[in-house]
């Protein structure tokens, strides 16, 4: 997969999805460590849980 949303349990993934299928682009939601460093671009959203997503990340591993 080129692209990878980062799943947090946070944020709205869905609009993102949303926007990137507008465009004809597809993504991988996910939280796997490994897909998401494989993946050619990462996005990361809802800015404003930044701290939120890193916690539940680091906690992940």
């Amino acid at each position: 997969m080129d692209t990878a949303i980062i799943k947090y349990n946070a944020g709205n993934i869905q609009s993102v999805l949303y926007a990137l299928e507008r465009i004809g682009k597809t993504a991988l939601v996910t939280d796997d460590h490994d897909q998401i460093k494989s993946a050619k671009r990462v996005i990361f959203p809802g800015v404003g849980e930044a701290s939120t997503a890193m916690n539940y990340l680091k906690e992940r591993g």
